[in-house]
């Protein structure tokens, strides 16, 4: 219990300087913090990030962040939104499935060595949405999946570079579930 306090205790005090930083340079894919120093991890694989359900912390794009509030979106029984599983099926690709708010989606994925990666088509059920957990759309999530092209994974988080309507950069950003 104590160093469950303690991580909350932490992250609390870390979201402000996150939040800081996310408004002051927008998304930014030079893999650098704002301090200049390197927080992409350089020997990642993409195995590192197979196998594993992902869930989406948040969008990052110029002018607008969108943070999920997991604590919240549990109390609501919505916990389960916006995830992301890769699963592995050759060495250049596989399938990529999740939740997005409330429809399952599936679909193809492929990657190369350098970290570039394409999701899609996907496919997904057709439920509709009673609410739009955090302000992010599902079709928006779908919409940026769909024009995912860059993975790294991030001091254990998983960024992926995706364009939003306007064509600017967007991050999504996982944390592993």
């Amino acid at each position: 219990m104590r160093h469950k306090t303690l991580i909350t205790f932490c992250a609390i005090l870390a979201l402000p300087v996150i939040s800081f930083s996310s408004c002051a340079g927008g998304a930014s894919s030079s893999g650098e913090s704002a301090r200049g120093e390197s927080t992409q991890d350089s020997k990642a694989v993409f195995g590192d990030i197979t196998g594993k359900e992902w869930i989406l912390l948040e969008v990052r794009s110029p002018g607008k962040t969108v943070y999920m509030d997991r604590k919240k979106l549990e109390a609501i029984n919505m916990g389960g939104v916006y995830t992301l599983t890769f699963q592995v099926k050759d060495t250049n690709g596989g399938q990529a499935s999740g939740m997005g708010a409330p429809n399952r989606y599936f679909g193809p994925y492929t990657v190369s060595n350098d970290r570039t990666i394409s999701l899609g088509p996907l496919a997904h059920t057709l439920m509709a949405a009673i609410i739009e957990p955090e302000g992010l759309k599902e079709f928006e999530y779908f919409s940026y999946l769909g024009k995912v092209n860059r993975w790294e994974l991030r001091e254990g988080k998983l960024a992926l570079y995706s364009s939003n309507s306007e064509g600017s950069e967007a991050v999504l950003f996982f944390a592993p579930n």
